[in-house]
């Protein structure tokens, strides 16, 4: 029989929490403190207010529990498995509130008229994917290939985790190269919590990361990105900033503004450009030293606006044209990179390489779903010689990044402009910073 333990004992504080504190592993909190810390840690996971009942009841559940590991460190375990479960309830309630009462299935290679299944709740789902078995079944049609009605197109749908996911990338409602692979990482561990082959334990740490990653996909479905978000960021803020380097090496990037109180620096070359400038912050544009005007290579978009000259001159354009920064969606973007004599040039913007010359034009053209052009360029690399296959149409599993297109210059521009549409021409002048030549050689 297990012990019975007094109410006193259960509120006592468990020793293995207390050495999680905010700076690391360490010497034990006093209990008042964790306990505080903890509400922190996951103060600001919330979901926004058209998020459905359900979902919204089920993750505040495990919001207000989480202090209480305070009490029993295994309360973490328990609320980082039920979050992953949490992935799955969510998909399914969007799923039926995406259906408004019905959805469609058809199979085009047998030329059978499509199915409707009114849908009530997601029981209905199921029910209807089962029927579609048995049909295909009794017909005695072992090939029969049921896909779901999204829009225009046809997609597999079985009703499992894995065809929520496919559905909500294909709706638009989960974007993101990157975190295509993160959600499949969550899936995988959901299905390890629904089907348990031994014992485990996780981190408050851990468990507040869940929490938080649940919360930026339970709002991401309900069409809410995160600002500053680690899964689906909101658009960034751009604002318009110089920057400067002289033949010594020196290069640096300020606020526009700091050329009204710097006097001109003597051999310096200013360039003034619409870029994220956030010293400090994750959202910190790593690569802006990297500048060039005809190709991606900073981390986030940055736009030319004038330059390179003077001092002088640029302080005079600036107060001419008042240029002001806006915001910027930097995931899911379409690069296009050019192969040609051997060679793989960083990755354009569409526009860009649409506004190319003839010569510019030759070579093998790719083109690229991806968050950050690194990762457009590590796959096309990877094209060719990797040990790791990278995939030549569709989504690659090898890396963040999908396949759009490749072939001459326009079939590669053909397929840009089935993914984001009509592609304006482009031409800016070839300007680029002293460090951009170096840019390849990071990846």
């Amino acid at each position: 029989m297990s012990e019975i333990r007094s109410l006193e004992e259960l509120q006592t504080p468990d020793r293995t929490a207390l050495v999680f504190t905010a700076y690391g592993l360490g010497k034990a909190m006093p209990p008042e403190n964790l306990a505080r810390y903890l509400q922190v840690l996951v103060a600001n996971c919330e979901l926004a207010s058209d998020v459905g009942e359900s979902t919204r009841r089920e993750f505040d559940r495990l919001r207000r529990l989480f202090p209480y590991g305070v009490l029993e460190y295994d309360v973490f375990t328990v609320i980082d498995d039920r979050a992953l479960l949490v992935m799955e309830q969510a998909l399914r309630e969007r799923f039926v509130q995406w259906c408004a009462g019905a959805i469609t299935f058809e199979d085009a290679a047998s030329g059978e008229p499509p199915i409707t299944a009114t849908v009530r709740s997601y029981d209905d789902v199921f029910a209807a994917v089962k029927k579609l078995g048995r049909r295909s079944r009794r017909r005695k049609q072992p090939r029969a290939r049921w896909q779901l009605r999204v829009g225009p197109t046809l997609i597999d749908f079985n009703g499992t985790l894995a065809g929520l996911r496919a559905w909500a990338r294909a709706v638009g409602l989960l974007r993101g190269q990157r975190t295509r692979g993160i959600e499949h990482a969550m899936s995988r561990l959901g299905n390890a919590v629904a089907h348990p082959t031994g014992y485990h334990r996780t981190t408050p740490v851990e468990t507040a990361r869940t929490l938080h990653d649940l919360a930026e996909l339970i709002n991401q479905l309900w069409g809410h990105p995160t600002p500053g978000g680690r899964l689906y960021p909101a658009p960034v803020e751009r604002d318009v900033n110089v920057m400067a380097w002289n033949d010594e090496g020196s290069l640096y990037l300020a606020p526009a503004d700091a050329l009204r109180e710097d006097t001109d620096a003597e051999g310096y070359v200013y360039l003034l450009v619409r870029c994220v400038f956030r010293p400090g912050s994750r959202l910190d544009d790593a690569h802006w030293s990297a500048f060039d005007a005809r190709f991606e290579t900073t981390q986030f978009p940055a736009d030319y606006l004038w330059g390179p000259g003077s001092h002088s001159e640029a302080l005079a354009w600036l107060d001419a044209h008042h240029p002001e920064g806006d915001t910027v969606d930097y995931v899911d973007r379409v690069f296009m990179l050019r192969e040609h004599d051997g060679h793989l040039y960083p990755p354009m913007r569409t526009e860009v390489a649409a506004g190319l010359t003839g010569e510019e034009q030759r070579g093998t053209w790719h083109t690229v779903r991806a968050d950050f052009p690194e990762h457009a360029f590590a796959h096309v690399r990877g094209l060719n010689g990797s040990p790791t296959a990278h995939a030549r149409t569709g989504d690659c599993e090898s890396c963040p990044a999908h396949q759009l297109g490749s072939g001459t210059h326009e079939q590669a521009l053909r397929a840009a402009e089935d993914a984001i549409g009509t592609v304006i021409h482009q031409r800016p002048p070839a300007v680029r910073t002293p460090d951009s030549f170096f840019w390849p050689h990071r990846f």
